[in-house]
């Protein structure tokens, strides 16, 4: 791979039309395990050097975003987007250091309004016995995040996506961060046998972003999301998909106290310590 000032790794998991040029670059995420190597290896994988590629069943993007942090060196700006999610600002090696440079620290999708807590988001796709470990775990390793996390769970602006463009040590500190966070969560977490909560990894760590930029105090700046480099928003399309997620815990905030969940981990033997 060729040096660039600036390196944005394009999630892609199936066959399907992706955006390349010099600074976006497709990478199979899931290729240790995936069906349609032939079909997509004239993209890099995530299975080379350093990696955790087989853990994409669980850690979805996040599997790209391990591999850029312990093989991608030779830049000085990174970033993450999906085949079929792109910032609308086209990211540029000229017009990078405008974008971000001494102003801002990071680019992230620009905040979705809902009408329930963010947390009932993440109960909905996981389950409250895993909020509950991502939680205790949070103040078990990083006690002075517990506080910003609990504020952005029970907040009603989603960060979504887990896709960002950040100075490359910035993003180094953060994935140390996350996966040892998430390294913690799995010596707990019960895996579900349907393939969607089995997810929860990517969709925990979609929290975990914007709570570590909030945390540091990150200058962000936010961008629109597109659905291919060089198309408009969809007005009003991820906000309407987020509202769906209602249901019967709409108003339900995440509660360190909760005694149910707290009963239930330790008669299935789970106790964070």
């Amino acid at each position: 791979m060729e040096n660039n000032k600036v390196k944005i790794l394009v999630a892609s998991h199936k066959p399907d039309k992706v955006y390349q040029d010099n600074i976006y670059t497709p990478i199979h995420v899931g290729r240790a395990i995936s069906k349609f190597k032939e079909e997509m290896n004239w993209m890099i994988g995530d299975d080379t050097g350093d990696n955790i590629s087989i853990k994409n069943p669980n850690y979805c993007e996040l599997t790209a975003q391990y591999w850029a942090w312990k093989n991608l060196k030779d830049t000085e700006y990174i970033g993450l987007c999906h085949y079929r999610r792109y910032f609308e600002t086209q990211i540029t090696n000229e017009n990078i250091d405008k974008l971000l440079g001494r102003k801002y620290d990071v680019i992230l999708p620009r905040p979705i309004i809902v009408n329930h807590p963010v947390g009932s988001r993440l109960i909905q796709a996981t389950c409250m016995e895993d909020i509950f470990i991502f939680i205790s775990v949070l103040k078990k390793l990083y006690p002075d995040y517990v506080s910003t996390a609990i504020h952005y769970l029970n907040g009603n602006k989603i960060i979504a996506f887990n896709m960002f463009v950040m100075p490359k040590y910035l993003f180094d500190q953060y994935a140390q961060w996350e996966f040892s966070i998430l390294n913690e969560m799995e010596k707990y977490v019960k895996l579900s046998g349907y393939s969607r909560m089995r997810r929860l990894y990517g969709y925990i760590a979609e929290a975990m972003l914007p709570i570590y930029a909030i945390y540091h105090k990150w200058h962000i700046h936010y961008d629109k999301i597109v659905s291919m480099i060089g198309e408009k928003e969809k007005t009003n399309k991820i906000r309407e998909f987020y509202n769906k997620f209602t249901f019967y815990i709409s108003a339900q905030k995440v509660d360190l106290t909760y005694d149910a969940v707290k009963i239930g981990l330790k008669n299935d033997g789970i106790i964070v310590d």
